[in-house]
């Protein structure tokens, strides 16, 4: 009865002002009323002036554990003290402590402040568990709040006021009213469990802890066992070393649970998920069902193309050391297999070992820019989709590919960094300037031979190194930036092959922001803008181009196609008009067409500026009176 009148106490009582607190509660009023939850009771409470000489007297003779604390330990609030009795070995405090929603077992002992024993769970034998925060509450609040702050095998003794034991009204017969409680407490550990949707109907419990801290996001691969079993044993759905898509919904019913269990773990975890009447309400085998699953492995993958297209994805099989690659390294790669996904690739010379500087356009585009993310003895694959031409390499014998996507499986066995002739900011100024040229060179070579992806990437990085040391402001700054003028320009170009035509306006707009009469910055935003049909911006660069330049044959070109494609995307738009209007066989079509052939209505700018309008108009008015408003709006000077 002593052991139920602790644990197992009935609704929980509204606790009262605490004593010794009377007349001051207006004063402290975080001292007063019930804790909303333990968690709120573990945040430090600012002592009121009229309280200090009170309470240090009620805890005189105690000290605080400021070790303890400095481990971190959550601080204990005004009115529980702890007194640690046996501390737990250094080798579990890696487990750290419970927490909310963790189902926790300890030995308890409770006695009143005299030494009365009221309680105890040793008595029984078996030990008491209660899941922390839950409501109702399963346990007084100070022993939640004590539990918190203890880790595997401790053994400490709490000194717990009435406020967060049993109140005024205490626990008749055996705890008086307002009694100041004390509890010695062993934690034997607790069950980390995690309610998958916040609704009760699946509780994930962990088994065994993983190692790391990442989780598997939805998309990523992952390698699991999966054991679901119903209330009676019965083997429901068993897959075991299974290479799993997190998100792909290959479970059926269980798909839902899966990804949300999946996704609150880390490789080498082992966790079971307690499934209730609700998880699956459509099928009633998996009542009171239990899912184990294991993640036994979790593949990083990475996107490694330049533009971030998905073009290069690169899964890693087993991690490498120490840092990446840096530019211009000798690295020694192994091209182990070459397939289209499932079956190996005709003419494949591999396995070979290819030996080459990074950055340099010596291998294809597709090893380079893998090798640039990979450590020394990293696996990994590399899926190339499409596979032309960043896979083509003649000295693996992918010279003629067919396939739409190619799998690369390559590890990078060594690199000599003694070789690097990549431009650093830890290099000395007048190093950092010469490794700048001879990189600008390199990239210039690859632009050439059409390696623009490789290009933009080398032009790339000199535009952040030159621009980072222009900004120093000293006597190598002015060269710094007369050297990146033109390798932003490069970029420009670069980005223009690749048809990326916003950043390359954006190029052009930081040479323009300091060379405003520079003929290729505007040549070069205007067919950007062409490219983003932006007409308008287009012919004005070129109008100030053919200003500073009237030979340049390449403006007057592209002056001439910017004019043809301003005339079709006028009659495109008059016909769109015409057939948003009135449809052909409406009797009022020849109505919209000699409306539409006004001479004085403004071509370029009529459908762009009055689609909307008239198609909102037409819905709700009668064509005769759109057209009125047409004819009317149309001859109107552009705003």
């Amino acid at each position: 009865s002593s052991f139920c009148s602790f644990g197992r106490t009935a609704a929980p009582r509204v606790p009262r002002t605490p004593r010794g607190t009377r007349g001051v509660s207006s004063l402290c009023g975080a001292m007063t009323g019930a804790p909303r939850s333990f968690a709120d009771v573990l945040v430090p409470q600012k002592r009121h002036p009229l309280l200090e000489h009170e309470e240090e007297s009620e805890e005189e003779g105690e000290e605080e554990d400021v070790d303890e604390y400095s481990r971190g330990a959550p601080r204990l609030p005004w009115g529980i003290s702890k007194k640690v009795i046996r501390e737990a070995p250094v080798a579990l405090w890696e487990e750290g402590r419970p927490k909310s929603g963790d189902k926790v077992s300890i030995h308890f002992v409770a006695k009143l402040q005299d030494g009365t024993q009221v309680g105890s769970s040793r008595d029984s034998g078996k030990p008491f568990d209660f899941v922390i925060d839950q409501l109702p509450r399963e346990v007084v609040v100070g022993i939640e709040v004590a539990a918190v702050t203890m880790r595997r095998t401790e053994i400490a003794e709490f000194k717990v006021a009435p406020r967060f034991a049993y109140d005024d009204f205490g626990s008749p017969p055996l705890i008086p009213p307002g009694a100041t409680m004390l509890f010695e407490v062993e934690m034997l550990g607790w069950v980390t469990q995690t309610d998958l949707f916040g609704d009760g109907c699946a509780v994930k419990s962990v088994e065994t802890p993983g190692v790391g801290e990442s989780k598997p996001e939805r998309g990523q691969e992952v390698v699991l066992t999966l054991k679901c079993t119903d209330r009676k044993g019965n083997i429901l759905e068993d897959h075991e070393h299974l290479e799993h898509v997190v998100g792909d919904p290959i479970f059926g019913p269980l798909s839902r649970i899966v990804v949300a269990a999946l996704m609150s773990m880390v490789e080498g975890e082992r966790c079971s998920v307690a499934l209730t009447r609700e998880a699956v309400p459509s099928d009633r085998r998996f009542i009171k069902a239990k899912l184990e699953l294991e993640l036994e492995r979790v593949f990083e993958s990475r996107d490694v193309s330049l533009l971030q297209d998905k073009s290069l994805i690169k899964k890693v099989l087993r991690k490498g050391e120490g840092d990446v690659v840096p530019e211009g390294s000798r690295v020694k790669l192994l091209v182990e297999s070459a397939t289209d996904g499932m079956e190996a690739l005709y003419g494949f010379t591999g396995p070979k070992t290819l030996q080459f500087p990074v950055g340099d356009g010596e291998v294809c585009d597709a090893l380079e820019f893998a090798a640039m993310t990979m450590r020394v003895g990293e696996r990994s694959t590399l899926t190339c989709s499409p596979a032309a031409p960043q896979c083509m390499e003649l000295e693996l014998g992918l010279v003629a590919l067919k396939a739409p996507k190619v799998v690369l499986t390559i590890e990078l066995e060594s690199v000599d960094v003694g070789s690097a002739g990549g431009a650093t900011a830890s290099q000395l100024p007048s190093e950092t300037l010469a490794s700048a040229r001879t990189r600008k060179d390199i990239a210039a070579g690859l632009y050439k031979r059409e390696r623009y992806a490789l290009a933009l990437h080398t032009y790339t990085k000199l535009v952040q190194l030159l621009g980072d040391r222009a900004k120093l402001q000293d006597e190598h700054s002015e060269e710094a930036r007369t050297l990146k003028m033109p390798c932003e320009l490069n970029r420009a170009a670069c980005l223009l092959k690749l048809g990326d035509f916003a950043s390359a306006r954006v190029s052009c707009d930081e040479v323009l922001a300091t060379h405003a009469d520079n003929v290729k910055a505007l040549f070069r935003r205007a067919s950007a803008s062409f490219g983003l049909s932006d007409f308008g911006a287009a012919m004005q660069d070129l109008t100030r181009v053919l200003g500073l330049d009237p030979s340049n044959a390449e403006a007057r070109s592209l002056a001439k196609q910017v004019r043809e494609a301003q005339r079709s995307y006028a009659k495109a738009s008059r016909e769109t008009a015409a057939r948003m209007i009135a449809c052909e066989d409406s009797p009022n079509s020849a109505l919209a067409d000699e409306a539409l052939k006004d001479e004085g209505a403004q071509p370029v700018t009529l459908a762009s500026r009055l689609l909307l309008q008239l198609a909102a108009l037409s819905a709700c008015l009668p064509v005769e009176r759109c057209m009125r408003l047409f004819r009317r709006r149309a001859v109107m000077p552009p705003p």
